[in-house]
């Protein structure tokens, strides 16, 4: 769904993410986590949140859902701090109250929290730090742990000992996994979560599902 298309709110629970991508991947992330009273909606581009923010008590059905829990979810691109700056300053302006933290819930209703993919980093001593990067990246670090994933690290250095320039590894190297898997070839990120590409147990989604099951 498009950042102008206004779709009818049916729930009071409300994750609103960023592009196809994170649309489809929640959706079928809800399900896995057993979430059936939440709705997704795609607020579009990183530029289009604080229009969509403030737009929405003027869709249809918001007024009769009382909505009680909003989480947003976004991409940390290169910067993860610019990220979170950018998601307070469009709830500010669209007068929503604002989280201290991303993956922490305010008080009062509607309750209010935000995800940034894709996530905190694994050491012990940088727990609490974001890192740079996208939903692509978080399902990367997904399956690069799975048996198969060195063929695919094989495969991006053989491409460069050859001259080929890669610009997005992270998307490359994604694909390449997935391109690898008969049931997955040819999947964009919403697909492939259709599909069960994902082990939605992952240390690495632990973070997000605490977010989505206690919305």
């Amino acid at each position: 769904m498009a950042a102008e298309e206004k779709v009818t709110i049916k729930l009071p629970k409300l994750l609103v993410v960023e592009g196809k991508d994170a649309y489809f991947f929640c959706i079928w992330a809800l399900k896995a986590f057993g979430v059936d009273d939440v709705q997704v909606l795609d607020f579009g581009g990183i530029g289009d949140l604080t229009k969509y923010l403030k737009t929405l008590p003027e869709f249809p059905g918001y007024d009769q859902v009382n909505m009680s829990t909003l989480v947003i979810a976004r991409d940390a691109e290169s910067n993860p701090a610019t990220a979170i700056a950018n998601i307070k300053a469009s709830l500010h302006e669209a007068d929503f109250t604002v989280p201290d933290n991303p993956f922490e819930f305010t008080t009062g209703i509607p309750r209010i929290a935000f995800i940034i993919f894709p996530g905190f980093e694994t050491s012990t001593a940088s727990q609490n730090r974001l890192s740079a990067g996208t939903l692509d990246d978080l399902c990367l670090n997904i399956v690069k742990d799975t048996s198969t994933f060195g063929c695919v690290d094989l495969y991006m250095q053989c491409l460069q000992s050859n001259g080929e320039k890669i610009p997005r590894p992270h998307k490359s190297k994604l694909h390449s996994y997935l391109s690898g898997k008969d049931k997955y070839v040819g999947l964009k990120i919403g697909e492939a979560s259709k599909a069960g590409a994902w082990d939605w147990t992952h240390p690495k989604l632990e973070k997000f599902k605490d977010i989505i099951t206690n919305m």
